[in-house]
This record gives C-alpha cells, sequence and structure tokens, in this order.
C-alpha cells in the first residue's frame, strides 16, 4: 500500500494542528481532516469562533479538538503554543501552516507596520511553527506539512507586492522542504489557491478585482490538498490557475509584471 493511501492517523501519528483554523480555508481543512479521524489543534484569534468550531467538530466526528487563542504576530507565541501543547499531552503529526493575509493598493501608501505585520504572519510564523514540531516528526520519521501559498507566488504582483512577495516564499520553503524531507517520511505540500469564497478580499481591500473562471470554494481547494500531499510537492487548484502559474515561466518576467499590473491597478492608477 502507497503512503497516500493509508488512513490519515496511520500516516501522520498525531493530531493536525490548523492556524488561521475558524474561517475559510483553514476551517475547511479542520472539517476535512476530522473526518479522515485526526485530532484537530485549531488555532486562531478569536475565541469565540474557535469554541463554537471545537464544539461542532467534536459533535459531528467525535474527535479531539484543542481551540488555542494565539496572534501568532506576537513576539514567542510560537513557543507558547508548544509548550501549551506540551503539557497536554498532544503531538502534532499535521501541520496546515494557513493563517495569512493580504492587502491591496499602492505599496507607498500602505502602512508600513501592517505590511511588517503580514510578513511575520506570512512568513516568520511557518517557519517558527515548523522549527517547533517537525523534529518530534523526524524522530516518529512520519509527518506532513502543508503550506496555504497563492497562485501569486508564481509570478509579480503589482499592487499586491508583498503579499505576493511573501507567498512566493512559503512555496520556495516548501518545495524546498519537500526535497529535503520526503526521503524521511514527511510530506510535505505546497498549496497554491487561485480566487476562493474566504474574507480574503474584504481584507485586503480589493473586493472589485474578479479573476476568470468561478471562484472556488474552501473546500475544494482542500479536497485538492489532500489528494495531492504526499503525491507531489506543489498543488495548484483549478486548471486555469494551473495553466496560468505555467504560462508566465515561458514568459519574460518584465512583461508577466507589466501585465499583472494592467490587471490589477486600482482605478486612476494608470498603466505600469
Amino acid at each position: 500500500m502507497s503512503r497516500s493511501s493509508r488512513p490519515f492517523r496511520e500516516r501522520f501519528g498525531g493530531a493536525a494542528l490548523v492556524t488561521g483554523a475558524t474561517s475559510g480555508i483553514g476551517e475547511a481543512f479542520a472539517w476535512a481532516l476530522a473526518a479522515r479521524g485526526l485530532d484537530i489543534v485549531a488555532v486562531a484569534r478569536r475565541e469565540d469562533r474557535l469554541l463554537a468550531l471545537k464544539a461542532a467538530v467534536e459533535a459531528r466526528h467525535g474527535v479531539r479538538v484543542e481551540a488555542l487563542v494565539s496572534d501568532l504576530t506576537s513576539p514567542g507565541a510560537t513557543g507558547l503554543l508548544a509548550k501549551t501543547l506540551r503539557e497536554r499531552g498532544v503531538e502534532v503529526g499535521l501541520l496546515v501552516n494557513n493563517a495569512g493575509f493580504g492587502s491591496y493598493g499602492h505599496f507607498v501608501e500602505q502602512r508600513p507596520e501592517r505590511q511588517a505585520e503580514m510578513v511575520e504572519l506570512n512568513c516568520r510564523a511557518p517557519v517558527e511553527l515548523t522549527h517547533a514540531f517537525l523534529p518530534a516528526m523526524l524522530a516518529r520519521g512520519r509527518g506532513g506539512l502543508v503550506f496555504v501559498t497563492s497562485t501569486a507566488a508564481f509570478q509579480p504582483t503589482p499592487f499586491f507586492a508583498t503579499y505576493g512577495a511573501t507567498k512566493a516564499f512559503s512555496l520556495m520553503l516548501a518545495e524546498a522542504l519537500w526535497a529535503e524531507l520526503e526521503p524521511r517520511g514527511i510530506e510535505v505540500l505546497a498549496l497554491a489557491p487561485g480566487l476562493t469564497r474566504t474574507g480574503f478580499q474584504a481584507v485586503a481591500g480589493s473586493e472589485n478585482l474578479s479573476a476568470p473562471g468561478r471562484p472556488a470554494t474552501p473546500e475544494e481547494v482542500v479536497e485538492t490538498a489532500l489528494r495531492a500531499l504526499g503525491a507531489r510537492p506543489t498543488a495548484i487548484h483549478g486548471w486555469l490557475n494551473w495553466l496560468a502559474a505555467f504560462a508566465v515561466r515561458l514568459m519574460p518576467r518584465a512583461l508577466v509584471a507589466r501585465a499583472a499590473g494592467r490587471f490589477s491597478a486600482p482605478p486612476g492608477a494608470g498603466a505600469p
């Protein structure tokens, strides 16, 4: 039996820790992994939503859900999470680095503090979380890491400049770790969704932008990820998104950046 066809409890040997677990893709991961028999460590900032998720998932799937309130941009947050789980006797077998946000508009007009916070959450937190939980996975000889990136990771993203850069960081980190860790029994996946029905656009301020094709649901994106985990290093949800990600590799980067800028420019910005 291949590794990817075995039951999730056997493959990962511990709970699934999902960051940003109370909405969108993170919540869909929590439900899908609980349905596959994994206990869940749900991490998010809003306690009311965490407790509601815990009650609902435990009632439906009969798994254990640890609801941990944490702002992952805070210094020491990762260490506190790891300490809390050790004290509760919870082993993490699958880490889903999902928490993140974006912002839209002219780079110079965005608050530098908010941009730095984005880098902290989208880049630093996954690195620290992976360092916290990977050693025990290696000691057991099994485990998994999922990094939720974006189709923005494959190209320059004018007016989403910092966000796109953080997602390119996650993509390269995930693919490098896949090559390092796959021979040691650790499954690693970079998940690259395109436009998905989550609260991302409202937070980023990009509600007026659209993309070709139908927006995906979080559940569809997660199913793509779980089918690909253990089988390949990167999963791009949707064939149009896959085609676009492949096409930009064949085009001059300057041309790609200009085209992306024309598509995503705010009103009155002018064509780059």
